[in-house]
């Protein structure tokens, strides 16, 4: 069974007494007060943190799904009145929940939905979602077939390790995808944790989450190539040297747009450019290419916007010429 945690299956202990089971049926069986009920396949970093959220406001986590007794150890700890163990153990308290979250690696939602549904644990009238970003509805629709309500529901935040806090989605966007019975089901759950939902089109996901890694996960690769460069450069600080320049280079861009670009390709500034590339490639080739694929990239769109005069332009490109291949557009 797929969960987010990776190692090998976990199962109860040797004389562990099997846990009350949870009153069967849906929400509407319980008191009008409590919040709907939430079983959490796959007991890694997204899923663990999510489910926790919505647990310290209210909502219970009756089951959670886990392949490593090191997870399942974790998830007893974090969510004591769940019970905990493979798919199969937990498929009545899976059932039974309001909420199924399935929290496993993209590769394996599909695979582990459909073992959700062969083993019963998916019923009409359950809300199925996951929190991959690429993903939309289409590897939860074997749970569909169960009259299950779908939703993606991705949560626009990094997770870099330890334990976070109840309130760390506070403010944080959701992307989420939902047919129609899930919308509002997966919007009062971002809201729940303070988040704020953002609609995303089943057929956009691909590049909604495109866009996330090119601003998030590479933001990470360029900081690290920056503060590793500044080190071979004798800076024994770098991460003080870069981190007033790194921020407010974040928000003048989300607030300008191209405007709020300065530097050597912004001013034109060919002998610069060349002299960086030189200094670049002494230290890392593969580093001084990202520079060179990303300098022509702003250079055209700052031509396109009216920022770079075509001189400059023109002498960037030659620049530029190098390793990666045409500097000129295919236009």
């Amino acid at each position: 069974m797929g969960g987010a945690d990776g190692g090998g299956t976990a199962y109860p202990g040797p004389g562990e007494p099997a846990a009350p089971a949870p009153p069967a049926g849906p929400a509407a069986r319980r008191s009008p007060a409590a919040r709907p009920s939430l079983g959490l396949v796959g007991a890694g970093r997204a899923g663990t943190a999510v489910a926790a959220a919505l647990a310290a406001v209210g909502h219970p986590v009756v089951a959670v799904v886990t392949r490593s007794e090191e997870g399942r150890a974790r998830a007893a700890a974090r969510f004591p009145a769940a019970r905990t163990g493979p798919v199969a153990s937990v498929a009545a308290r899976l059932r039974a929940a309001d909420v199924l979250l399935v929290a496993v690696p993209d590769d394996a939602i599909a695979t582990v939905t459909a073992e959700l549904v062969a083993v019963g644990a998916v019923r009409a009238g359950q809300l199925l979602a996951h929190l991959s970003g690429r993903h939309g509805l289409g590897v939860l629709r074997t749970g569909g077939g169960s009259r299950a309500a779908l939703a993606a529901i991705h949560p626009i935040m990094t997770l870099p390790g330890g334990e976070p806090g109840p309130r760390v989605f506070e403010g944080v966007p959701f992307g989420i995808t939902a047919d129609p019975a899930a919308a509002d089901r997966a919007r009062s759950l971002a809201t729940a944790v303070g988040g704020v939902p953002l609609t995303v089109a089943d057929d956009s996901r691909d590049l909604y989450h495109a866009a996330l890694v090119l601003g998030g996960n590479f933001l990470t690769s360029l900081a690290v190539a920056a503060r590793d460069a500044l080190t071979a450069a004798g800076v024994t600080d770098p991460a003080v040297a870069l981190g007033p320049l790194l921020r407010a280079s974040l928000d003048n861009a989300l607030a300008a747009g191209w405007p709020a670009a300065t530097g050597p390709v912004r001013r034109g500034d060919v002998g610069t450019v060349r002299a960086h590339l030189e200094a670049l490639t002494a230290v890392d080739p593969a580093v001084a290419e990202v520079y060179r694929a990303l300098a022509r990239f702003t250079a055209r769109e700052l031509a396109g916007a009216g920022l770079l005069p075509p001189a400059g332009r023109s002498g960037l490109d030659a620049a530029l010429a190098g390793p990666t291949g045409s500097t000129r557009d295919p236009a």
